[in-house]
């Protein structure tokens, strides 16, 4: 086997998968799959702990050491929320995280506030546009995390510039919310309300309810969409293995050229001997 085939066979392997995770989608389960996605250390497993009304012990871990990638689920009473890896760390879990968002009803897109959104959040932000197709604006929602780490103005002035840059590239303004953390844990433990509710979370909270998610419409459109990339990517990959062939056969032509030319060249020498020879016998006659 050489070595394009090998490549080949590793194109052919990655749709393969591709094409059995889209059937796996039909999940047995109809609960909502909230996801919550975001670049690392962004406040997702925070986020989800308060949610999920994990305040003393946590569910999701929150530790900035780094931990083995992998999707992580808890099942409550109405949805079921799924922790994803933090966004640009490596392939493998940039890979994990595109996992998780592609068994998502809703996706909770967590960006901490140091300013815009940078290029791999949009990048990220446009794939994941594109399989929700029709469901995308109202199952897309953004979150500001850590609000409470600068103050009112800017924070609002971040949260304007991502939402401008969400209309240029992904061509609609999501539902976004400015989230504490911090404040609603501090609430819930010292029964403070005023710091719950400048927490802003029971208004994420509402408009999860209020979303009325039809779960079999969005994840046959999911599935559509999914089935519609793999099909252009089937498409690039018989292209591409076209593209191969005809360079192969170029390249096997000009590998000989050099060497039909020399069997040519002693075919007509050959040729000629012959001829001189047969002459030579006449002209002794």
């Amino acid at each position: 086997m050489t070595a394009k085939d090998s490549i080949a066979s590793a194109d052919l392997d990655v749709l393969l998968k591709q094409a059995s995770d889209i059937l796996a989608r039909k999940q047995v389960k109809n609960k909502p799959v909230i996801a919550v996605w975001g670049m690392m250390n962004a406040g997702k497993s925070y986020l989800l702990n308060m949610l999920t009304q994990h305040y003393n012990a946590e569910f999701f871990p929150t530790n900035d050491v780094r931990e083995t990638a992998k999707l992580r689920q808890f099942e409550g009473e109405s949805y079921i929320f799924l922790d994803t890896p933090g966004l640009d760390a490596n392939d493998a879990d940039d890979q994990v995280a595109m996992d998780g968002a592609a068994k998502a009803d809703v996706v909770l897109f967590v960006h901490q506030p140091q300013g815009e959104l940078e290029k791999i959040e949009l990048d990220f932000l446009k794939q994941l546009n594109e399989t929700f197709g029709d469901h995308a604006e109202k199952n897309i929602v953004v979150v500001i995390s850590k609000a409470d780490a600068e103050s009112l103005d800017k924070i609002e002035q971040i949260e304007q510039k991502v939402l401008e840059q969400c209309h240029l590239h992904l061509d609609f303004v999501p539902a976004s919310f400015l989230i504490s953390g911090a404040r609603f844990h501090k609430g819930i433990q010292q029964h403070k309300d005023g710091l719950v509710k400048a927490s802003h979370l029971q208004e994420l909270k509402q408009h999860i309810e209020t979303l009325g998610i039809d779960v079999r419409a969005v994840r046959e459109e999911r599935i559509r969409q999914a089935q519609n990339g793999l099909l252009l990517d089937i498409a690039a990959a018989e292209e591409a293995l076209n593209d191969e062939k005809l360079q192969l056969e170029d390249d096997l032509y000009w590998n000989f050229a050099s060497f039909n030319d020399a069997m040519l060249s002693l075919d007509l020498s050959m040729t000629l001997k012959r001829t001189e020879y047969l002459n030579e016998r006449l002209r002794g006659e």
